[in-house]
């Protein structure tokens, strides 16, 4: 099975500590963690993660504006405690929007939904992407 590569972007030291403590419940993710948006955008640019969780207010540039410049081979989750983005981020095709603080199961189903996107975008060889 193939490891999911993950970025977490948030300018909120303990939200990148929520995600990353979640994405160590899973064997098949391998997430880098990023509070700088601009470098986490370069990385992204760099790298072409599977799966990206973006803050959405950030200093410097939003997380709208990393949405829009994402590799269409990977796919973003939005984490913000902000529930009226929650129209733009499905306008950007989120594959989900997680409203802070978040619950394990909710990510898990954020997660699920991820590995179904990137089943249908992924070559066939890689559809294996399913992580428990």
């Amino acid at each position: 099975m193939k490891k999911l590569t993950c970025i977490a972007i948030d300018d909120e030291p303990i939200a990148l500590s929520v995600i990353s403590t979640f994405c160590n419940r899973h064997k098949g993710i391998e997430l880098k963690t990023y509070s700088n948006p601009q470098t986490g955008l370069e990385e992204i640019l760099k790298t072409s993660p599977d799966i990206v969780f973006l803050d959405i207010e950030m200093n410097g540039i939003t997380g709208l504006e990393i949405a829009r410049k994402m590799p269409e081979t990977s796919c973003f989750i939005f984490t913000t405690a902000y529930s009226h983005y929650a129209l733009t981020g499905y306008e950007l095709d989120a594959v989900d929007f997680l409203h802070k603080p978040f619950s394990y199961e909710r990510f898990q189903t954020a997660i699920d939904k991820a590995v179904r996107r990137l089943s249908s975008i992924k070559e066939p060889e890689e559809e294996n992407l399913i992580v428990k």
